[in-house]
């Protein structure tokens, strides 16, 4: 492999979208799936060894791989991979805690995590081998923004990257194409397959009719307040 890129952030901040996009490029092998390499240390050897090979066998030149919580493990993912990559998504908080939702029942659930890990990001900022992209900019500017990503890690520009909606993907191991209700489990999986697959959709600002007042004004208080205003978030 010429180059490895590990694609992480905060769930739901857009990991998923660019996930995509990368599979979509010709000389891109990328798992259909989280792969979670580097979240177990007694697996991690011979998850990562297994993933290499697969990379090798699929022949192409460039590795990318998608697990949002990779961003927790960028220092032991240097030391086991010399030269590698981190494209890191940075999504608005109230609109990542209004996507959580669904799933965890709570928008409390969705600030603590979100404050967690962008808390994690903070120690990369600056660092040659991490590249932060808002998810807002690239919904705004998806070429611009890609052709940006692109040039970071060291992959040629590839025009299939915006049409990634034309090529239907299965992933996190669903086996067909169903729009889901984005609950836990199954339709959880179902719904972020089927919104990968469509062009890009433009889901800035949501919280405005997902979240009440009082649970918005949590994102603009303490930690989770600074932070916001660090990423561009008023």
């Amino acid at each position: 492999m010429k180059t490895y890129t590990f694609i992480c952030g905060c769930g739901h901040s857009g990991t998923s979208l660019v996930a995509n996009m990368f599979a979509s490029h010709p000389d891109v092998f990328i798992p259909l799936r989280e792969t979670r390499a580097f979240m177990r240390r007694d697996a991690e050897e011979s998850t990562w060894k297994a993933l290499v090979e697969e990379a090798k066998a699929s022949g192409k030149t460039h590795f990318a791989e998608k697990t949002p919580r990779h961003l927790l493990r960028i220092k032991r993912i240097r030391s086991v991979v010399p030269g590698a990559r981190f494209v890191v998504m940075v999504r608005d908080g109230r609109d990542v805690a209004a996507s959580l939702v669904r799933r965890s029942g709570t928008v409390e659930d969705g600030l603590e995590r979100w404050v967690h890990e962008n808390s994690a990001l903070l120690r990369h900022i600056g660092s040659p081998d991490v590249h932060v992209q808002r998810y807002e900019d690239l919904v705004a500017n998806p070429e611009q923004n890609l052709q940006a990503i692109c040039k970071f890690a060291s992959i040629s520009w590839a025009q299939e990257m915006l049409e990634f909606h034309k090529t239907e993907r299965l992933w996190f191991g669903v086996d067909q194409l169903k729009k889901g209700t984005g609950e836990k489990g199954e339709e959880h999986r179902n719904r972020r397959n089927w919104q990968i697959n469509q062009p890009i959709f433009d889901g800035r600002g949501q919280w405005r009719e997902l979240l009440s007042p009082s649970e918005a004004s949590m994102f603009s208080e303490g930690k989770a307040g600074r932070l916001m205003k660090h990423f561009g978030y008023g």
